[in-house]
């Protein structure tokens, strides 16, 4: 088998069903999103699919034409020379599986079946909006929700994760994602924690028994996310936006996290994530990826989640009326859904298991 061609395509302008302001973004407005899509097409008739952030340049086509599609560790390379492309790899796997005929959770350990699900929130919200949304996501089946927090004082940060609480009891897993408080002071304001303030939040956060606190820190300041690891019993959680295996090796070494989040579109390609998920597991952390930006993306998380001993939940875009699973997985035929229980299942059909929506890709790309 050998790949023929790489198409590209992109789509914009997809809107939302209602405006959104998300917390990691303080003052701005979400009202639509693009993606970039690829299909690998083959020799044999085969052809994978992938979707997510980047685009591919003419060179990275040139240099997989020819080419044997199982042979992903040397593609890794080319696409490490360009740093990134991550959609290429997971198209190549969605091609690898189809052309085995099995999913990819099979072919790559098929461990669990399904995975706790978590909503995950885009906006911040207030105390009682949060605890209604909550009730009623709780109501819709989940059993996991992630919250975001950028209050200025602690108190209003915790009198948020205090009214879910009450509101689920402790029938509901609860995470808190704070988003990298202390990157920078956005423009429009927000603000900028120290370690005393990710301290002292971390700290009550585990009075109110929340899974793990998210981001509460930079990226890249590994020695003190350490120290706060070490300070505090609930799990701290990041690295969506770290890439390469070597700062997952650094962070792992150095014990960043309890909880590695990279981004198969982000940090490096999904065949890639199988690796920091093994040296996580070696090290008794917790494996939860980042959403993946689309519906495919999606899609391959969950089946990395499914063959992996280490992941205990998937974060699930999901904070209506602006985020639904029809808005965030538009470009599939079919969107991912949950069970009764709030798991959810990968498709059992060969490769990533799902297909395009020819039709909005056609809407959205003219």
């Amino acid at each position: 088998m050998k790949i023929t061609q790489v198409e590209t395509i992109a789509v914009h302008n997809i809107p939302f069903p209602a405006p959104m302001q998300p917390a990691w973004n303080p003052g701005g407005t979400w009202e639509t999103y693009g993606t970039n899509i690829v299909k690998i097409h083959t020799d044999e008739g085969v052809t994978g699919i992938g979707a997510g952030y980047g685009g591919i340049s003419e060179f990275v086509k040139s240099q997989l034409i020819g080419k044997d599609p199982f042979a992903t560790e040397q593609h890794i390379q080319i696409l490490r020379h360009v740093g990134g492309c991550w959609i290429i790899d997971l198209a190549l796997w969605d091609l690898i599986g189809k052309a085995s005929g099995q999913p990819l959770y099979k072919l790559w350990g098929g461990y669990q079946e399904r995975v706790k699900a978590y909503a995950s929130l885009v906006e911040m919200g207030t105390p009682e909006k949060r605890a209604d949304d909550a009730q009623r996501i709780f109501d819709e089946g989940f059993r996991a929700i992630k919250l975001r927090l950028r209050n200025h004082a602690v108190k209003d940060d915790i009198a948020l994760v205090r009214a879910v609480r009450d509101a689920v009891g402790d029938e509901m897993d609860i995470m808190v994602d704070a988003n990298q408080t202390n990157t920078y002071a956005w423009p429009r304001g927000g603000p900028v924690w120290t370690y005393e303030r990710a301290l002292e939040t971390a700290k009550e956060l585990e009075k109110l028994n929340v899974i793990w606190l998210e981001e509460p820190l930079f990226r890249y300041d590994f020695d003190t996310l350490a120290k706060l690891c070490d300070q505090v019993s609930i799990y701290i959680a990041g690295g969506e936006n770290n890439r390469g295996l070597h700062e997952f090796r650094w962070m792992i070494e150095k014990g960043s996290y309890d909880v590695l989040q990279p981004d198969a579109l982000v940090s490096e390609g999904i065949s890639q994530l199988r690796k920091i998920a093994a040296m996580a597991e070696m090290y008794h952390k917790w494996f939860v990826p980042h959403h993946g930006g689309t519906g495919v993306g999606l899609a391959g998380h969950l089946h990395l989640c499914c063959a992996i001993p280490n992941c205990p939940y998937i974060e699930y875009f999901y904070d209506p009326p602006g985020m639904t699973t029809e808005a965030f997985q538009i470009l599939l035929e079919e969107p991912l859904r949950i069970d009764a229980e709030g798991y959810l299942a990968p498709p059992h059909k060969p490769g990533l298991g799902v297909s395009l929506n020819e039709e909005i890709i056609a809407k959205y790309s003219a």
